[in-house]
């Protein structure tokens, strides 16, 4: 077979077959844009199925006034930082007191998505189950409290709420009475 032979059945065949080409075409130009959209998913962190909770939407500056009188000061930023497939935020308020200053404070692990709630209830169970926990009821889905560090955990939905109200400089003399009435304040 000479080369324009070659050349000749080579167009013949392409012009007959040009509709599977075609149809090649497509399919790897859709595999393509699927894979980058994919990619770009991929590369903007975790899917966020659940929004994430704001501490200080929860504890307002009127709440923590309710708690700790006319004058409060905020401590904590209100944004969620996303670690993994939970998002953490802080919120606490002081009161003007130099001695004895008091302090009302939330924080926030909320799930983002399915494999954050697992997370959450996960490791919630594990500190629950830790030497000195006390169990709470009534206080969403599970509750516990915390006597060496005066905070109550608490896992309601896809988020698990860390309370604590009482002296700064001696948390572990903060009373659970205390902390669930702030847990109801902003639940």
């Amino acid at each position: 077979m000479t080369a324009k032979q070659y050349l000749t059945n080579t167009k013949k065949y392409i012009a007959e077959q040009s509709e599977l080409f075609v149809g090649i075409g497509v399919v790897a130009g859709l595999v393509i844009i699927i894979g980058i959209i994919m990619l770009v998913i991929h590369a903007n962190g975790p899917h966020i199925v659940y929004q994430p909770t704001k501490a200080c939407d929860l504890l307002t500056p009127t709440k923590a006034e309710d708690l700790l009188g006319d004058k409060v000061y905020s401590a904590d930023a209100n944004k969620p930082q996303i670690t993994d497939n939970v998002a953490t935020s802080k919120c606490s308020y002081t009161d003007e007191n130099a001695n004895g200053m008091k302090i009302a404070a939330v924080a926030v692990r909320s799930a983002i998505n399915d494999q954050g709630d697992t997370q959450n209830k996960s490791d919630f169970a594990t500190k629950k189950k830790a030497s000195g926990m006390q169990a709470v009821a009534g206080i969403g889905s599970s509750a516990f409290f915390d006597p060496a560090t005066g905070q109550l955990n608490i896992l309601s939905g896809h988020r698990w709420l860390i309370v604590n109200y009482g002296l700064a400089s001696s948390p572990q003399s903060n009373s659970l009475q205390d902390d669930i009435d702030l847990a109801h304040k902003i639940m």
